[in-house]
């Protein structure tokens, strides 16, 4: 198993409720963030997008890749059935991964820097750090979009796969309820880990005049895994699941 398979499993075993964490969050140029609504597939650690269930078939955002036959916008009860709230700094780990010297990262003030020795005991393992803040939006209309997707399901995979994507199992199309968005992530996979696996990194947080990332990942004292972060200086959004 790749090390972003292994990261997303690791961790939607531990954390069912926040998803299919991404191993490459941050869409760049050639991608759009992720939107609730979306539906799409997720390969090599990132979410690629074909539609968005809640937009009409003309919607500008359509223009790659169309709507299946038949497409008519998902309308939830009421137009206000997003929830948004946030994600405190944390460090989100797999079972079996264990944390030393980990600081209170709620307490990070300017210029603070700390770093945190991760060993797993497991043959798998994955971490997710948050320094600073994360961004949540879910929808409230859960049970409505899981119905939507049941009705729809068949549709949209006889669609997906006439695109030649392949997209070969109906159970890889993603219909996206909710996601975060983080400013700065560090994410860690143990693959196929030794008894002594470890990694050991930290980051320096700056709030003035904006949110500045600094990521320093020790490679001496990182054995068995796979690590992988971004954006550093100052930073924006990128959803993570």
């Amino acid at each position: 198993m790749a090390h972003y398979d292994i990261f997303r499993e690791q961790l939607a075993i531990k954390y069912p409720a926040y998803g299919h964490a991404l191993w490459e969050p941050s869409p760049g140029e050639l991608y759009c963030p992720v939107e609730v609504g979306d539906v799409g597939y997720i390969r090599e650690g990132r979410f690629h997008r074909l539609f968005n269930a809640l937009l009409p078939a003309k919607h500008q955002s359509h223009q790659t890749f169309g709507v299946p036959e038949y497409h008519k916008p998902l309308k939830p009860n009421t137009s206000r059935h997003i929830d948004s709230s946030t994600l405190r700094p944390n460090d989100f780990c797999s079972t079996g991964v264990v944390a030393s010297d980990e600081p209170d990262r709620r307490a990070l003030g300017p210029d603070d820097y700390s770093e945190i020795l991760f060993s797993c005991t497991r043959k798998r393992g994955a971490v997710l750090s948050l320094p600073v803040l994360a961004r949540r939006e879910d929808t409230v209309a859960r049970g409505v979009f899981g119905k939507w997707i049941v009705k729809h399901i068949d549709s949209w995979f006889a669609w997906a796969r006439q695109l030649g994507l392949g997209i070969d199992r109906m159970e890889d199309i993603i219909l996206v309820t909710g996601h975060h968005r983080a400013r700065s992530w560090a994410n860690v996979a143990f693959f196929e880990s030794p008894p002594d696996a470890r990694v050991s990194f930290g980051v320096e947080v700056s709030s003035d005049p904006g949110t500045r990332i600094k990521w320093k990942f020790s490679r001496k004292r990182t054995q068995g895994a796979v690590f992988h972060w971004g954006p550093e200086g100052e930073v924006r959004w990128c959803v993570l699941c």
